[in-house]
């Protein structure tokens, strides 16, 4: 059970009138201590991690009775239940208007504060101030499950957080995390705030003067302006980049592992480390794959002609294939072969006529190939028997295409269907290349659309394959 938000972004200042909560249930209507969200979060202050707080703020009136099952739940970076930590409200507040604030807050956070007094002491080591998550719950007097109401996870948190989604990469230490909107998604919902203003029940309130963009690089800073500590992308174990700094915090997204000759996330390669793959299983008929220097796969070196399956269901897709020869449409690092393939007339890397106002395809039927583009899993694309070719469209034009594949073995053509008597055994084979020529049609582009049907022995099952050969002038 959990309650929703439907309001779009707020400045600091406006959050105090932010209204409207959707409760998506109605069985709690009438509770005094539900209509609560977390509203600021510090976890550690210019280096001490004994200065924290959670601060609460109250949606509605009579939201005061926090004694009556109101929790915090503090998890560490991996969410298990075996590391939560619970702070249980035994008290409740008295101020309880619509907007009242609730600080639960760390000896440690009254002497950097001006003595400011919390509602609640918080003990430390509770609240992780650099990856983590707190969230605010409530236990019905029923004795059912918790009621969660809010949570924010932060950093590297990799628990399941719920419907309020991935973590915000913006961690509470040496700033305070503070809510800005409340569409229910921790990344929308929250950003970091150099100066964190801490206020209890009694309008009591601090801010705490932060030394980051001074250009001296203080205790608990990661970085000041130019100042890293020697900290570069190289330190933190990157090959190659340039460290930002973000609110006084290290930014590595511009460090790269790519240079280091291993795979990394994000990286389609590095160096000689291809991740498996080859020309070949990225469907074309050899070559050499590359890796550029920014560690994304170049299949320029694969040769100009390549497999097409053609769009069919994934089970029997490999039944029938197309081959083509087409070096400007090859396919790119992840396989994919458009279903649509475009000459320009005259071009010799996939116009093999000399002849203006005509592109001539080079295209062949493939049966039964093993494409490792197809596979599921650790499990090869499903080949059968096959009994049957069919060009389903054009009805004309296209003849040596149906004798070629009618060559494939003992073979009747009826009527643009091509039967084998017996039916052609699982091994791979290819008709011979057949010129397939589209004329363009004067200023605009000519097309010729193919579509096939290709069924195993018994009718069943059956792979339907299309390709559009487009010549553009």
């Amino acid at each position: 059970m959990l309650w929703g938000w439907g309001m779009g972004e707020a400045s600091r200042k406006q959050r105090a009138g932010l209204v409207g909560l959707v409760l998506l249930t109605a069985q709690t209507a009438g509770a005094s201590n539900h209509l609560i969200f977390i509203d600021e979060v510090l976890g550690s202050w210019q280096g001490n991690d004994a200065v924290q707080f959670v601060e609460l703020r109250m949606r509605a009136a009579g939201q005061g009775a926090l004694s009556e099952g109101g929790e915090l739940v503090f998890d560490d970076a991996s969410g298990t239940a075996a590391t939560r930590r619970v702070f249980i409200f035994t008290l409740d507040v008295s101020r309880a208007q619509a907007g009242a604030r609730v600080l639960i807050g760390t000896a440690g956070l009254t002497a950097v504060a001006g003595g400011l007094v919390p509602d609640f002491v918080l003990p430390r080591d509770m609240l992780e101030p650099r990856d983590g998550r707190v969230c605010y719950r409530v236990r019905p007097p029923s004795g059912d499950p918790p009621v969660v109401v809010d949570c924010v996870a932060y950093g590297a948190f990799v628990g399941d957080n719920g419907p309020f989604g991935p973590p915000t990469p913006v961690t509470p230490d040496n700033r305070a995390l503070q809510r800005v909107a409340l569409t229910g998604g921790n990344r929308a919902d929250w950003e970091g705030a150099l100066q964190p203003t801490p206020q209890n029940n009694f309008g009591a309130g601090a801010i705490l003067q932060t030394l980051c963009g001074d250009d001296l690089l203080s205790q608990g800073e990661e970085c000041d302006g130019t100042l890293f500590g020697g900290k570069t992308c190289a330190s933190l174990g990157f090959a190659s980049g340039r460290l930002g700094c973000e609110q006084c915090h290290i930014d590595s997204s511009r460090c790269s592992f790519c240079g280091n000759d291993a795979l990394n996330p994000g990286e389609q390669c590095d160096g000689a480390d291809l991740g498996g793959r080859t020309c070949a299983t990225l469907g074309f008929t050899g070559g050499t794959l590359a890796c550029t220097e920014r560690c994304r796969l170049s299949t320029d070196g694969c040769d100009p002609t390549f497999f097409v399956p053609g769009g069919g269901p994934v089970g029997p897709e490999c039944l029938a294939e197309w081959r083509i020869t087409n070096a400007g449409q090859r396919p790119g690092a992840s396989g994919k072969a458009p279903l649509r393939q475009r000459c320009l007339d005259g071009d010799p890397g996939c116009d093999a006529d000399a002849a203006a106002g005509t592109c001539t395809f080079t295209v062949a039927v493939c049966l039964n190939r093993n494409d490792a583009r197809l596979a599921r899993g650790d499990r090869d694309c499903r080949r059968e028997p096959i009994e049957s070719w069919t060009l389903v469209a054009p009805a004309e034009g296209v003849g040596d295409l149906l004798t070629a594949v009618a060559a494939l073995g003992p073979a009747a053509v009826d009527a643009g269907v091509v039967t084998f008597a017996p039916p052609l055994d699982e091994s791979e084979r290819c008709t011979a290349p057949i010129p397939l020529v589209v004329p363009t049609r004067g200023t605009r582009p000519g097309r010729l659309a193919l579509r096939t049907l290709t069924a195993a022995a018994g009718g069943r099952p059956r792979d339907r394959d299309a390709l559009k050969l487009v010549c553009a002038p």
